[in-house]
């Protein structure tokens, strides 16, 4: 795909979302001390990013296993098919762009363990189930800050590795090229250092550098790995 077809396809809708969620700051702050403030608001956008999360996977995993089902797959296919492509992703981390906020780690609990994040199953909670009751709490209340946050965080990094694959020259091709730069206002990912200025004033990413990144060598060690899943996964 090319760069102004996946702007217009994928990254003014995440950039809307984006916009959207950091303009609830002033009536709750964005804050740690948040973290289980829920609201409509909150819930609107849980079920926005998380739509979007599932809408990119599957067009992206399919692209990276022609042969998947994906009337059938869910977040655990989607898991196995990106870690085993790129070992980098699961320990990407996303820090907030002026705010006092800790670094997040969104998708940290798919590394070694592929556990399904636990942000996702309280999304599937407040989609599937959102009148339920559990542990003395209706489930809607777990559309929070915390939750929402960490979502968005996932989707950014998702959505990354998603303009990647589609805008860099795949690594076996002996072009030189580089990717526009596609970064967040809010978010930024701190190990992402191949990012460099271009003399027309722009920024674009240093493709070689990348491949380098999420080459296979930093994949985490196999023998840690194994197939448990939280409840509620789908």
């Amino acid at each position: 795909m090319e760069y102004i077809p996946f702007r217009n396809t994928y990254w003014n809708y995440y950039t809307q979302i984006e916009r959207d969620f950091f303009s609830y700051a002033p009536y709750c702050e964005i804050d740690e001390q948040n973290t289980n403030a829920f609201s409509t608001r909150y819930l609107q956008l849980l079920l926005s990013i998380c739509g979007e999360i599932d809408s990119i996977f599957k067009t992206f995993c399919k692209a990276l296993k022609p042969d998947l089902d994906t009337n059938t797959c869910g977040m655990t296919e989607y898991i196995d098919i990106i870690t085993d492509k790129y070992p980098t992703f699961a320990l990407e981390t996303v820090a907030v762009v002026g705010y006092q906020y800790k670094e997040i780690c969104p998708w940290r609990s798919i590394h070694h363990n592929k556990h399904i994040p636990n942000w996702w199953s309280k999304y599937n909670k407040v989609k599937h189930h959102r009148d339920e009751i559990e542990n003395g709490k209706e489930n809607y209340k777990n559309a929070t800050q915390g939750n929402v946050i960490e979502a968005l965080s996932a989707l950014y990094v998702l959505i990354e590795y998603w303009a990647a694959f589609n805008l860099v020259i795949d690594d076996n091709e002996e072009k030189n090229t580089s990717m526009p730069c596609l970064k967040s206002e809010q978010f930024r990912l701190t190990k992402w250092n191949f990012y460099w200025s271009f003399f027309g004033g722009g920024e674009w990413l240093d493709t070689k550098s990348f491949f380098e990144y999420i080459k296979p060598s930093t994949r985490p060690n196999d023998s840690n790995k194994n197939n448990s899943k939280e409840e509620g996964s789908i």
